[in-house]
């Protein structure tokens, strides 16, 4: 179901971030198994069909990822057969794969012609028929829950901003899982919005998405153009001074809803050639007075298309329709599908990267959040909020990546099965600290942060690195004590090792009682017999740390032995009989308070 991020006070002009459905789907980000967010948006002016667009759309990710997956499997399939094939026959030809070219339906002319009079015999999209195959109940008015909320007739219906709550998990060419999230936005141009509150939405809403669709009604309209100037002109003030100069905002896609100048008879080339050429109209011959604010637009995006859809048929628009697929004109269909195919076609998915800066799902409800705080009612605030956004976005990351490349580096220097000598382990983790303060230093450098920013995050950086350290150095040390005491007593731990190998019987009777013993315990805590499998699996478990343990007291011990002097033995015997002292006097305090209490009594 959608949730709302970010919603509207209707009695002031402030935009209050929803922070419970915020940490949902940040959560289900993170529990999706993807590691990069892509958020694709649709926003414009209200009443022109964004949310029933999202639901259509949503409709065809789920028939694409469902192909998808079927893809993996069908391949995984193939791969077995042949190495079944090559394991029994070596000399044995392998099967030719069929290649996507061939297996992929091409659309470049598949015979199609706008407003030809057999066109509602075309069959619906058979990813139309996901889910209800009568009709597009996602959103209606009889199911808001299960879609992006749409209804017919003149009312509005989408208030802030809207996020489809469950991701959709595809795979790009890189290998990477990202978790594709639907974006729905409160109309531009509603007259109960402030001017502040629209470029606060457009704003967020294009800062976050790898794809924007600006949802036109009829043609690509100038004001329309303006509108989008307002938010652009801040973000390339912004944007002036920041290191990197990739453009703040992802693609934009301008899409013409009811686009009525496709002649009868256009092959879906034409139609295509007819928007290139309406949006060269406003983007490349354009008069001298327009020529800024079409480079800021150029400037702002990575890339901009335009694409046009027909009119969707007379029954859709009507307060009366719920979702009916047999009342939606075949035109309309056909354009949608040939959107969505080159849409979410090649490069598909892209992350979210404003700034050159890729959201990911741990750093997703962070980036939100800072967005919105960036967003002020005066021109000036937005611009200085703005660039603080994207400072603290950078530096999230820069942390981020710092933090894994540090854990990365502690592990190969000082792994959870090694104990080193303390000095060595020193000696280490101070260059490592030493090296890594620099480096994250260095990147908030071209950022010029006031200095007292500066000094903070650098404190904090520094913090989160050196108590990692510290951590892993108190128990590199308690190893260490740990074997120093056990080779002071290792004259009676030899005694009693070489009686019981020189008596097996003895050694395998209490081998067989311990055996026993923790078995019994097991079953007991797991509430079953000892033979279960959940009490083998819990004794092996055992059995490896055992064995870890031991792995890692033979290096403390080697450790000890080489650092071992009259003075260290003397004062390990001394902290150890402190403590052990301190725990007596602890437990005959207790044992005394408890004595007193009856007699109280």
């Amino acid at each position: 179901m959608p949730l709302r991020i970010l919603e509207i006070k209707n009695d002031t002009t402030e935009v209050v971030i929803v922070k419970e459905s915020l940490e949902l789907i940040s959560k289900r980000l993170q529990e999706s198994g993807a590691t990069l967010v892509s958020i694709v948006s649709v926003m414009g002016t209200y009443r022109t069909g964004k949310s029933f667009l999202l639901d259509l759309l949503a409709r065809y990710l789920k028939k694409k990822l469902s192909d998808e997956e079927a893809e993996l499997a069908r391949k995984m399939e193939e791969e077995r057969l042949a190495r079944e094939l090559a394991r029994d026959n070596p000399n044995a030809v392998q099967p030719a794969t069929m290649s996507a070219a061939v297996s992929s339906k091409s659309k470049a002319d598949d015979g199609w012609r706008f407003d030809q009079d057999n066109r509602n015999q075309r069959p619906a999209p058979e990813w139309m028929l996901q889910g209800d195959s009568a009709r597009i109940h996602e959103g209606s008015c009889e199911d808001e829950e299960h879609g992006f909320a749409w209804r017919g007739g003149k009312d509005k219906c989408t208030q802030g901003i809207w996020v489809w709550s469950k991701p959709f998990v595809f795979t790009d060419k890189k290998g990477r899982k990202i978790a594709l999230l639907l974006m729905d936005t409160q109309g531009a141009g509603d007259s109960k919005l402030a001017r502040a509150q629209t470029a606060t939405i457009f704003g967020i809403t294009a800062l976050l998405s790898s794809k924007l669709i600006y949802n036109m009604q009829n043609r690509i309209e100038e004001d329309k153009l303006e509108n989008m100037d307002y938010i652009t002109t801040f973000t390339q003030t912004v944007c002036s001074d920041l290191p990197g100069k990739q453009a703040p905002f992802g693609h934009l896609e301008f899409l013409v809803r009811d686009w009525a100048n496709y002649e009868e008879g256009f092959s879906l080339k034409q139609c295509r050639q007819q928007m290139e050429e309406a949006l060269a109209d406003h983007l490349t011959d354009v008069p001298q007075e327009t020529l800024p604010r079409v480079e800021r637009l150029k400037n702002a995006f990575r890339s901009i298309h335009a694409s046009g859809l027909s009119h969707p048929g007379s029954k859709v628009p009507k307060k009366e329709y719920s979702g009916e697929i047999d009342l939606i004109d075949r035109d309309f269909l056909y354009l949608l599908e040939q959107f969505a195919d080159e849409f979410f076609g090649d490069g598909f998915p892209v992350p979210s990267a404003p700034l050159g800066c890729e959201i990911t799902t741990t750093n997703f409800q962070q980036i939100v959040l800072n967005f919105a705080k960036a967003f002020k009612d005066s021109a000036q605030d937005m611009a200085i909020g703005l660039r603080e956004a994207f400072v603290k976005v950078e530096m999230v990351t820069a942390k981020e990546e710092l933090m894994r490349r540090f854990r990365e580096k502690m592990k190969i220097l000082a792994a959870d099965t090694m104990v080193l000598d303390p000095v060595v382990l020193k000696e280490g983790t101070d260059k490592l600290l030493q090296d890594f303060s620099a480096e994250f230093e260095a990147k908030l450098k071209p950022w010029r942060m006031p200095e007292a920013d500066e000094f903070e995050v650098v404190k904090e950086f520094r913090q989160m690195i050196t108590e990692a350290v510290r951590t892993r150095v108190a128990q590199n040390d308690t190893q260490v004590e740990g074997a120093t005491l056990k080779l002071i007593a290792s004259p009676v731990v030899g005694s009693v090792g070489y009686f019981l190998l020189v008596h097996h019987i003895v050694l395998y009777l209490c081998m067989g009682v311990g055996g026993y013993m923790h078995a019994n315990q097991w079953a007991q805590r797991k509430h079953t017999e000892m033979w279960d499998p959940v009490v083998l699996q819990a004794m092996s478990d055992d059995a490896k740390r055992f064995a870890v343990q031991r792995w890692k007291d033979l290096q403390a011990i080697q450790v000890a032995l080489n650092r071992l002097n009259p003075q260290d033995a003397m004062a390990s015997v001394m902290k150890a009989s402190q403590a052990a002292g301190a725990m007596a006097q602890a437990a005959a305090a207790s044992a005394s308070g408890s004595a007193a209490e009856p007699s109280r009594k």
